[in-house]
Order: C-alpha cells, then structure tokens, then sequence
C-alpha cells in the first residue's frame, strides 16, 4: 500500500456545511507538527490526523485512551492467530466509536489491530464522508447516522449489539444534552460493553471540575447497575446494596486519567475515563498506564477515584 498523502497535496482546506447543526465542518492544515490535518467545526477544533503516522495521538486524552487500549484491551482486540485449534470459532473483535470527529481513534485502532471491525455514531449525515473523502482509511468504518442515546435504545440501529470497546467522544462539557449525560445514556452505553470489555469516555470541564465528578458517579452507578450482582439484587431486593455501596465496587473496574493540574482543578481540561465490564484492574495494569504518560499527569481508581469525585 502506498504511503498516505502529506497536508500539501491534499488542496487544504476543505469544506463541508453539516445539515443537522448547520455549521460548516472544515479541514486544515495544522501548523504544529509537519503532516497535521486538523478538523474544526464552527470554528471549534475537533480532531487532529498526522498523515502518514496513524499512531500518533496529539491530544492529551486520546494518547491516555491509547495507552489504557494497548494494556487493558490489546489481546481482547487481536484475533486468534491463524491456524490455532479456536481461530475459526473465534469471532471478529469490535470496537464502537459514539462521536466520529475525524475518526483519529478509529485510525489508531486500525493500525494496531486491522482486523477489528469498527462502528461509528454521528448525528451529522454528511461528517463521516467528508471526512473519509479527503483523509481516508484503509477500512472504512460502518456508518450510523443517528442520536447516540437513540442508536442504543428500542428501534436503534444498535439495539441488540454489543462490543469489546464502547468509545464514548461526544460533547465534552456540561454543555453536554442532558439525554447525553444522564444515568439512563450511561446505562445504556455500558450495557452495549461486552463481560470483559472496555468502556472509555472522554470528559472535559473546567475548575472547580463539578461537572467531571458527578459524570463519573453516574458511569459507576451504570457499570454497578449492570453488574450480575444488580440483577439478583433485582430479584431479592432485600438485599440490595445502596447506589453508593454499588458505585464503591465498581470503582476497582475504573480509572481516571488525566494531566495533574486538570485533575487538581487548578485548568479546564479533558479527562479519560475508562471502565472494565465485571472485572478489577490489576495495579500492575494501572502502573503501566500511569507510565506511559503524558506527565505529569495520574492515573486513580478504586478509593483514589471515589475521593476525587467526592470531594
């Protein structure tokens, strides 16, 4: 396969008006690294591509996304090598993406595991092809042109699926939807994560970060609510545990990852959550997220988490 174009020779920029929100999606060359595309929409960046090196993330959140892929989730996304006893009965690793900007993660997950058979979500009907159009992949992505929260419920497109990774990218603040935002989405979304699989959610606030604290609550109070022990709680409500008694063990299966000073609430910033379906993260998982950095920057989970989102 030839190598992919540069920023020069692909006649930047380039436009696109989206017919939902009615802004104007725009691609550009971006001047801090040599073959950096950027997408902007409204005039708001959205998504950096580097031409020719898919693995490279430049945002903060995307790198830690990566590094909690590439240590939690590599050999979940690697099909069985061919010619092993399993490999035929093994089925084909997936990977659900709600928010495509300009499907960077989409592009990362693609190089490192090409087999993965990836689904993007986005409300506007034109963003996916304009997008594909001038920076394409070597597989395109499924396209589903919908409402995130609408995808996943009765009569979505999506009802019935689940994947090994549910990639969360929508809007990053509390200018958030409330549909979008709310315990019955985060339900939804951690129902469509298989036992096992990953869930990853990119946050955004700004100090004194009341926004960030009360998403991760609702997301562990969703993984709780999914959990087996939930459902036979359902069953004997008796011995139901409070939500907050749920949202303490859930904690073990999640992280938060983010630079120090966005997590000290002293700047606005991203910050990624991710969550295991029905299984702890091993310490040695979190300190070889918490090494890959970016730093300074940490990595909590369990009580660390559960101290910072309630402060």
């Amino acid at each position: 396969m030839s190598a992919a174009p540069g920023s020069e020779a692909l006649g930047l920029p380039r436009s696109q008006r989206l017919s939902f929100s009615g802004q104007l999606a725009e691609l550009t060359k971006d001047d801090l690294t040599e073959d950096g595309v950027v997408l902007s929409i409204g005039g708001a960046e959205q998504s950096h591509v580097e031409l020719g090196d898919p693995d490279y993330l430049l945002h903060d959140y995307l790198f830690r996304m990566g590094s909690v892929l590439q240590t939690c989730a590599r050999e979940r996304l690697a099909p069985a090598a061919a010619g092993s006893p399993d490999a035929a009965a093994t089925r084909v690793p997936s990977v659900l993406h709600l928010g495509a900007g300009a499907l960077t993660l989409p592009r990362w997950i693609e190089h490192h595991w090409p087999e993965v058979e990836q689904t993007v979500v986005d409300i506007e009907p034109e963003l996916v092809d304009f997008v594909l159009e001038h920076l394409p992949m070597r597989t395109s992505p499924r396209n589903l042109v919908a409402d995130a929260a609408a995808v996943l419920g009765a009569g979505g497109a999506l009802e019935q699926a689940s994947f090994d990774v549910v990639v969360v990218d929508l809007f990053n603040s509390a200018a958030a939807p409330e549909h979008l935002r709310s315990p019955a989405f985060h339900r939804a979304v951690f129902e469509k994560v298989l036992p096992g699989g990953l869930l990853l959610v990119n946050l955004g606030d700004e100090p004194p970060m009341d926004f960030v604290r009360a998403q991760v609550l609702s997301l562990l109070e969703a993984a709780a609510a999914t959990a087996p022990q939930a459902t036979q709680a359902a069953q004997e409500p008796q011995a139901a545990p409070t939500p907050e008694a749920a949202a303490d063990a859930a904690a073990s299966c999640a992280l938060l990852s983010a630079p120090n000073d966005v997590l000290e609430g002293l700047t606005e910033g991203n910050l990624s959550y991710a969550a295991r379906r029905g299984a702890a993260l091993a310490q040695t998982e979190l300190n070889a997220i918490w090494a890959a950095g970016p730093h300074p920057g940490d990595v909590l989970s369990a009580e660390e988490l559960l101290v910072w989102a309630r402060p």
